[in-house]
């Protein structure tokens, strides 16, 4: 036996409602129904009163007040409501995502960059040594060119 009884039940919401949202016993058992569902999906057994049964429990809340039964236009809004939250989340995540990823490759073009100063860096450095080789044995030859022009100038071969 259901305590409060399907017409109680059906009295408290239509009056919590305002309008006869609830017509029929059919309405009272899916709505119960469901709610039971729900707190056994998310684990009732956690719940203070874990000995009770999950449709007393569903009972009790919709005669509390604690849970109400939507109508059709009602039930319509929250869905798009939701939908819409969702869809926010989705976006803002993907900026997220986007915004990590821009930094992630920000990071890895730095450092790509600082890698080729070092290795420009590093050719720099032996092109120095390359160039005083070669001022050293360019002055050489010059020297050596000299030499041999004052040599054949003084008649010297």
């Amino acid at each position: 036996m259901l305590h409060p009884s399907y017409s109680e039940l059906m009295t408290k919401v239509n009056e919590d409602a305002g309008h006869p949202l609830v017509q029929s016993r059919y309405t009272i058992v899916m709505s119960t129904a469901k709610r039971a569902r729900q707190l056994v999906d998310k684990g009732y057994h956690a719940l203070p009163d874990h000995n009770r049964k999950p449709l007393s429990i569903a009972v009790e809340e919709l005669y509390d007040g604690d849970i109400r039964i939507l109508t059709e236009e009602e039930d319509a809004e929250y869905k798009e409501r939701f939908a819409s939250k969702l869809a926010e989340e989705a976006a803002r995540r993907a900026a997220e995502e986007a915004a990590r990823r821009a930094e992630e490759e920000a990071m890895r073009l730095a450092d790509l960059k600082a890698m080729k100063n070092e290795e420009d860096d590093e050719d720099d450095e032996e092109e120095d040594e390359e160039e005083e080789y070669l001022d050293d044995a360019a002055l050489a030859a010059a020297a050596d060119a000299f030499f041999a022009d004052e040599k054949e100038d003084n008649g010297e071969v």
